[in-house]
């Protein structure tokens, strides 16, 4: 026999199925560290049936799943097979091959095969047992195991040997038998116990026997009348019942009724507050629309106060520029006036001056003839200068007359520029007002913007908090309707709880009797709290055991019992804390069901109680296993061998021995006692989480309701202040249009002001050129004046005297031509007064003409204006004619809006009395639904009598008896017979049989005692016979092996000596063993003083020694070499190839003189990351020079 293949198929590191194929012969597996070597050995190992992951360098057994890599998904299981040549029949299967496989899934789900076949670990550890191969035997060595065997207790040691002898078998049968043993002894205890009580019952049983004859006749009487008197209180109470089922009934219908009307008055309230919500938006989109047009209106009227002013202004404007005109169209007059003075005075000056030239002429006649030459040159000369005089004169006169208008038009141009500079101060002062009022109508504007988001924002939040605490309290009155529902229904099951509803009758007494006998805990029902998922399984396995009652002590238990006979009120069970034991499962089983499909828990785990009750608890449910249904229970049940009873979540039962008990039942006569106590302590904590959501919704109701009139307030004073904005808005926008109108008539004055200013400027500029023109002409003709006076009176000095006829004549030619220069000079003076005076005609018509134009321009503007005026005038009474119509509506749906909120709050105050009607209803109905189950209790408790009593339905009592006196003689007469009854005494109506089945149980029970007692002797003799073998077997084994040993060692370390002693000689069963070793230059010494390479090979030598005793098939060595020099690692190799002629050799190593003794060399390697792959090379034809 020996190992062929190992297919691995998602071990560790070997994600892909991979082959290992073996020869007779030496086989090394090498590889770099991490490369995935050793989940080779671990793989072999794991199939053998190794269960510590920890051993397989895991967490959890799940970690022998190939874990994934980078391109690599995680498997979903591992698989390992490993085939054995079995040509040899050393396995006990008639096949050439045997292959034992072993299967892991990532659900946690395992299993075992031989040839393919699903079989059991133990199957797979029995056969391989005594063949030298087994996950913990010496035939798989690894590093740790080396050390393990000089680390180990000699003790310890032993097990090594123990394999090697082949006594493993032995030791199997040995524990077999030892466990058999005492399972026996069990038994026989058992059996005395049952015969000592059985002895302890037959005695008394024949005095009950004759005591139960007297008993019977009574309670036949007691029964038939009981029965009928039952079943006529069922009948009333029924009646009852029934009446107050109809109650319930109408109440029922008058709720719902109610709850009718209570639902469509809530979709009427529902409906008018949506139409107070709708009306309440509109509400509010009309009147932003009416702000709009309230806005709209006053900026029309303002617009059409701006274009009056403006009108008012140009009419000022116009009627000044008319009288400016009247004035103009005077002083024209006036200058025209003085024109014609003007020329009808050059008029008779031109005749007068014609008259003094004609007497001028006639002078100088006269003179000419007394004249000289000289004189003829005199007379030239003053003719000159008279001609320059006038000219002097007019020049004078021009320039006198031009100053004088200069001066006249620079005090008018004076007057304009300084009316002008004050017009563009009060224009920039009405511009810096313009721009303030605008500033301040923004900032008002931005202001009244955000009051109205304000307003928006608040209004909402006033509804949102005001349907919150219509919410809230909706809720509260619904929350308080439940609270009322299940104070209700916690008072009924406290009632029912008071009353031991649903209890047996003894029960109940004896429950009625713990006010009188201190001692009495309870029953099993009311001392348990068990979730709701496992109530039904409870119930199930407890059964009646529910209604058992827990007391302190025997005594109690017996002071009760003497008050139930004595009172003849009925039977019950009773618990003592000091007697019962608990039960419990073993570990063993429950370490093989824990992780099996449907495996919930041991019973008395997976309910509370006090830790008081912890016996009596596991007494009765330590060894009831709960799974989740019942096909899983079947398989716990077969793993466990039937030994337990379990139960599932669906009440399914499989009993202890296999019998399974199912299906559908009707009402549970203990239904609700286990539930009861659970369903007040929900029902407490629900009334106790309603109280304070009725309190958190009262406090949020009331909290809501105040900040909603809080929110109003504010929403008022917001409202106040977007009032007061919209009026400073109104004023501003008033006073801006204003400014704009008295803005635009400056603007327009300047332009007219600045106009006449460069008029007035052009004509300042001609006249100061005349001026120069003037003042340069009048200089050079007063330097010609004196010129020719000088000259003149020159020439007078040098003259002769002339005769007086000359002088006389001269002097009336000077004075002719004086008055004649001062004619002319006075001419010219008017001529030149004319000419000014029709200059400044010409100016001041055109002055007319501008005004006229401007008047002209003023009177199309004011008409302009007039018009626009009358447009706005219309577009401003449409606006108010919209406003109205708007504050119409507005008016319409507040009035819309009032109706519908007051209606709702008519109806909202019709619901909160409709729910108060509601609610007194529904706490009569829950009075009367208690009084219902009240009287449903009792019938139920009538009807438990009558079945558990005397096994009868109502239906079969009211058939077969018939009460012939009234009720109260019948109870009358049932009380007398239940006191004759008592007088008897207790009776055991099943005496007589039960004494024949005792005694025939006694004699049965002595038959099996003999029984045991013989098997208990054979099991002595078998461990006797098993310890001899194991003791002989052992001794052989381990000389041969000390011989074998002392023979190798010198060979391996080539020199020294070794020795195997063992501690105990005398007690070959339980000695252990020590190890001696002298290697070559040392002394004699224990095991544990060598070095580490010592200690290895010291090991190794021990490892050939067994093999060459106890030939197995093969042997696994993982690195055992490791702490070997050279030459040993050389000698190690050399002995591998020595035995492989009859053992099979793996070695996994890193050893260079290890790998060149192999046959055969499997290189591992991971070409990827976390996937270990295989390479093979046979040595024999391979290039040794390779391994250099």
């Amino acid at each position: 026999m020996y190992l062929k293949t190992v297919e691995m198929v998602g071990f560790k590191s070997f994600a892909d199925k991979t082959t290992i194929e073996f020869d007779n012969g030496f086989t090394a597996i090498v590889g770099p560290n991490g490369s995935g070597k050793s989940n080779i050995t671990e793989a072999i190992k794991w199939v053998l049936g190794e269960q510590s992951a920890k051993t397989l360098r895991g967490s959890k057994m799940s970690d022998v799943i190939f874990a994934g890599a980078e391109d690599r998904r995680k498997g979903q299981y591992a698989q390992v097979t490993l085939t054995f040549d079995n040509s040899d029949r050393s396995l006990a299967f008639d096949t050439d091959e045997v292959a034992v496989s072993r299967r892991y899934t990532a659900a946690g789900d395992s299993e075992y095969m031989i040839n393919r076949r699903p079989c059991r670990l133990r199957d797979i550890t029995e056969l391989m047992m005594d063949t030298g191969i087994g996950r913990d035997s010496f035939s798989i060595i690894s590093q740790g195991k080396v050390e393990q065997i000089f680390t180990q207790k000699p003790e310890d040691r032993r097990g090594i040997f123990e394999e090697a002898a082949g006594v493993m078998k032995y030791k199997s049968r040995k524990h077999e038998a030892e466990r058999k043993l005492k399972h026996t002894e069990e038994n026989l205890h058992r059996i005395y116990d049952i015969l000592s009580e059985i002895s302890d019952r037959i005695e008394p049983l024949e005095a009950q026997k004759n005591a139960a004859l007297h008993y019977k006749e009574s309670k036949a009487e007691l029964s038939e009348i009981e029965i009928a008197l039952t079943a006529v209180q069922i009948e009333t109470l029924n009646e009852q019942w029934q009446v107050a089922k109809n109650d319930i009934q109408a109440y029922g219908e008058d709720i719902y009724k109610r709850r009718a009307n209570l639902n469509e008055t809530q979709a009427l309230l529902s409906e008018y507050k949506d139409k107070a919500s709708q009306a309440d938006a509109s509400v509010n989109a009309l009147q932003a629309q009416y702000v709009d047009l309230v806005k709209n209106a006053e900026q029309l009227q303002a617009k059409i106060q701006v274009h009056h002013q403006k009108v008012l202004f140009k009419e000022n404007n116009q009627a000044s520029q008319a009288e400016n005109l009247d004035s103009l169209k005077a002083l024209v007059k006036d200058i025209k006036a003085t024109i014609i003075q003007l020329k009808a005075q050059l008029g008779d000056m031109e005749k007068e001056i014609a008259e003094k030239a004609s007497d001028r002429d006639r002078l100088l006649s006269a003179l000419e003839d007394l004249s000289d030459d000289s004189e003829a040159a005199v007379q030239a000369k003053r003719t000159e200068y008279i001609t320059a005089l006038q000219k002097q004169s007019s020049l004078q006169n021009d320039l006198s007359q031009l100053e004088k208008d200069m001066a006249n038009e620079a005090a008018t141009l004076k007057k304009d520029q300084s009316d002008q500079t004050e017009k563009e101060t009060t224009l920039a002062d009405l511009k810096d007002q313009f721009t303030q009022s605008e500033a301040d109508k923004e900032t008002l504007g931005q202001e009244i913007e955000t009051l109205l988001s304000q307003y928006q924002a608040k209004n909402q939040a006033v509804k949102a908090k005001q349907d919150e605490a219509y919410r809230a309290n909706e809720e509260m009155n619904q929350v308080n309707q439940r609270l009322m529902q299940a104070t209700a229904r916690k008072e009924s099951l406290e009632d029912l709880d008071r009353d031991h509803a649903g209890f047996y009758q003894g029960v109940k007494a004896a429950l009625d009797l713990s006010d009188k006998i201190p001692g009495v805990h309870g029953a099993i029902a009311q001392l348990l709290r068990v979730p709701d998922q496992y109530t039904g399984a409870v119930e199930t396995a407890l059964a009646g055991a529910m209604q058992n009652i827990v007391t302190q002590n025997g005594q109690v238990a017996s002071q009760l019992i003497g008050e139930l006979k004595r009172q003849r009120a009925g039977r019950a069970t009773f618990l003592p804390l000091d007697v019962i034991k608990g039960r419990s499962v073993n570990p063993n089983d429950l370490n093989k069901i824990q992780s099996m499909p449907g495996f919930i828990g041991v019973m008395v785990d997976l309910v509370d109680f006090d830790h008081q009750y912890q016996q009596i608890m596991a007494n009765l449910m330590g060894n009831v296993i709960v799974a989740d249904h019942l096909d899983n229970a079947r398989a716990i049940a077969k793993t466990l061998y039937s030994r337990y009873r379990i139960v599932t979540l669906e009440s399914d039962v499989i009993n202890a021995g296999g019998s399974m008990t199912g299906g559908a039942t009707k009402r549970n006569h203990n239904a609700g006692l286990l539930s009861r106590k659970t369903d007040i302590d929900h029902l407490s904590q629900e009334i106790k989480s309603l109280t304070a959501s009725v309190t958190n919704l009262q406090e949020a109701t009331q909290q809501a309701s105040q900040e909603a009139e809080a929110m109003v307030k504010e929403l008022e004073t917001i409202k106040a202040q977007g009032d007061e904005a919209r009026f400073s808005e109104r004023a501003l926008t008033n006073e801006i249009d204003q400014l704009t109108g008295q803005i635009a008539a400056l603007t327009e004055a300047l332009k007219t002001g600045e106009s006449l200013q460069a008029s007035a400027l052009k004509t300042k500029t001609k006249r100061e050129k005349a001026k120069e023109k003037l003042v340069a002409e009048l200089k050079d003709i007063n330097e010609q004046v004196d010129q020719l006076k000088h000259l003149i009176e020159d020439m007078n000095l040098s003259a002769t005297d002339k005769t007086e006829k000359r002088r006389q004549l001269q002097g009336q030619l000077q004075t002719a031509e004086t008055d004649l220069a001062v004619l002319k000079s006075q001419y010219s003076q008017v001529e030149s007064q004319l000419t000014g005076q029709e200059a400044e005609l010409a100016a001041k018509e055109n002055q007319v003409s501008q005004v006229e134009a401007e008047l002209k321009l003023m009177q199309e503007a004011i008409l302009s204006n007039s018009e626009t005026s009358g447009s706005l005038e219309a577009d401003y009474q449409a606006a108010v004619k919209a406003q109205k119509a708007c504050e119409d509506e507005l008016k319409a749906v507040r009035k819309t809006r009032n109706e519908a909120q007051n209606k709702a709050d008519a109806l909202d105050q019709e619901v909160k009395e409709m729910n108060t009607q509601l609610q007194e209803l529904l706490e009569k109905q829950a009075k009367v639904e208690a009084t219902a189950s009240r009287y449903e209790v009792s019938i139920d408790n009538h009807l438990t009598h009558l079945r558990e009593a005397y096994g009868l339905t109502f239906e079969r009592a009211r058939a077969t008896s018939e009460l012939t006196m009234s009720m109260e003689s019948a109870s009358l007469k049932v009380r007398q017979l239940k006191k004759e009854i008592e007088q008897i005494g207790p009776v055991n109506l099943a005496a007589i049989d039960e004494f024949e089945e005792v005694n025939e149980r006694f004699i049965f029970m002595q038959k099996q005692r003999d029984d045991v007692l013989a098997a208990k002797e054979k099991l002595y003799q078998t461990i006797s016979e098993m310890d001899e073998e194991v003791a002989e077997r052992f001794e052989q084994a381990f000389i041969a092996i000390r011989d074998a040993f002392e023979s190798i060692f010198p060979k391996l370390f080539g020199g020294g000596r070794a020795s195997l002693k063992l501690t105990r000689p005398d007690n070959l069963l339980e000695t252990g063993i020590d190890i001696e070793a002298q290697p070559p230059g040392k002394r004699l010494q224990h095991l544990s003083l060598l070095s580490g390479g010592e200690k290895a090979l010291t090991a190794i030598a021990l490892l050939f020694a067994i093999l060459d005793v106890k030939t197995v098939p093969f042997s696994i060595l993982d690195e055992v070499e490791a702490a070997l020099d050279e030459a040993n690692v050389a000698r190690y190799g050399q002995f591998l190839r020595d035995f492989a002629n009859k053992t099979q050799f793996i070695v996994i190593t890193h050893r260079k003189g290890t790998m060149e003794s192999a046959n055969i060399l499997y290189g591992v390697t991971m070409q990827d990351a976390g996937v270990s792959k295989l390479a093979a090379v046979r040595l024999e034809d391979f290039d040794e020079n390779l391994l250099e």
